[in-house]
């Protein structure tokens, strides 16, 4: 049979996650720091679900914010970084100096998040992520929550038109220190650092582990943008999760 077929959004696999719950992600390499209006210095941390009937999804712009305003902000953003950390299994001990190290430290590794539907200052309702937990090996849980029924929707256009130049993403180094894109390995063996592959059927997901003595994020970005495009990402301190 001949190549041929006409475009329907209805037949796509897991391009978008309908439903709120607690899946099991990786966390991938469009996320980036930046820094909010206020000045604060944050991370943006999109995560792509691993399992289940939206394996695929993505799950986006989850703001992990640093805060130095006081004593106590200080305490609270060290309690946020630190819970996003141990849900993806980074040893006690492992030391971090900047942002951009916990972002590509992070790029490639698993966890567990809980998302609700929230509706920003825009009127539109997203997927929130709302706690970090350590990979689930029994799935992803959707709750059965779609998005409510006649609600806006996000505006995802790229701007890009069918057969033009392909769109390029903000990718990490290569290389063989913590915070390095590393090569997909087969499901088999997946049981290395940063070598999830795609999940085996019939079969529990396992989480990727760390190997001793690598340095936590090493490779850094310089001069980080979202998406490579030269241009600072601006959000509202209302978008925010906390």
């Amino acid at each position: 049979m001949a190549f041929g077929l006409v475009v329907d959004s209805n037949n796509v696999l897991g391009q978008v996650v309908e439903e709120s719950g607690k899946y099991n992600v990786r966390i991938s390499d469009t996320s980036t720091v930046t820094m909010a209006k206020t000045g604060k210095q944050m991370a943006v941390l999109d995560f792509e679900v691993q399992d289940g009937d939206y394996v695929g999804g993505k799950i986006r712009y989850d703001n992990v914010v640093w805060d130095e305003t006081s004593s106590e902000a200080i305490d609270r953003s060290k309690k946020s970084f630190n819970t996003v950390l141990v849900a993806a299994g980074v040893p006690d001990g492992t030391q971090l100096t900047d942002m951009n190290q916990f972002v590509q430290g992070l790029i490639g590794q698993q966890m567990n998040v809980s998302v609700e539907w929230e509706q920003n200052n825009k009127g539109q309702y997203n997927l929130a992520v709302k706690s970090h937990n350590k990979f689930d090996t029994t799935g992803s849980k959707p709750s059965g929550i779609k998005r409510p029924e006649g609600a806006m929707l996000p505006n995802n256009n790229t701007g890009s038109s069918f057969g033009g130049a392909p769109h390029t993403t903000q990718t990490s180094a290569t290389g063989a220190t913590f915070g390095a894109s590393m090569p997909q390995s087969s499901p088999a063996n997946n049981t290395g650092f940063g070598g999830f592959g795609q999940q085996p059927p019939k079969q529990a997901p396992q989480q990727g582990g760390f190997t001793p003595g690598q340095m936590f994020g090493q490779q850094t970005q310089t001069n980080p943008t979202f998406g490579g495009n030269g241009q600072t990402i601006e959000i509202d301190d209302k978008d925010l999760p906390f």
